[in-house]
């Protein structure tokens, strides 16, 4: 009887550990304004295969784009489009910077535009009713 205690014991304090070591995603909502209009942005930060999927409003897609810093305090992704768009989240401060990187007809790189944005994480249920996915 004495060791089924010890084991339904161990049991409930590694319970906790277990359910936050499988939990590897997390929904991140961030917004910044940009000639006065606020812009939200959308995010899924999935650390076991180190992609960020983006919410693409105006396509209603998500994009998925691989991270390229993955740490305790930093995610750091890329976005190439047309040009380079560099995302780096500080999960300490949940700031954001985000920085437009194109190139000259020297071939020089320029910062064409960057912005920084306030973050938080979202539920499941609130980044399924912000995005409607």
């Amino acid at each position: 009887m004495i060791p089924h205690r010890i084991f339904f014991i161990i049991y409930l304090i590694l319970c906790p550990f277990e359910v936050y070591a499988t939990n590897h995603s997390q929904n991140l909502s961030c917004f910044h304004t940009d000639n006065g209009n606020r812009v939200d942005n959308y995010w899924i930060i999935d650390s076991t295969q180190k992609i960020v999927s983006y919410w693409n409003e105006t396509q209603n897609v998500i994009e998925e784009y691989k991270v390229t810093k993955l740490d305790n305090k930093t995610v750091a992704w890329n976005q190439m489009k047309n040009e380079l768009t560099v995302f780096v989240l500080d999960k300490y401060t949940m700031r954001q910077s985000g920085t437009i990187i194109s190139s000259t007809m020297e071939g020089k790189s320029e910062i064409k535009k960057r912005w920084f944005a306030d973050c938080v994480f979202l539920s499941n249920e609130e980044f399924r009713a912000k995005t409607e996915n």
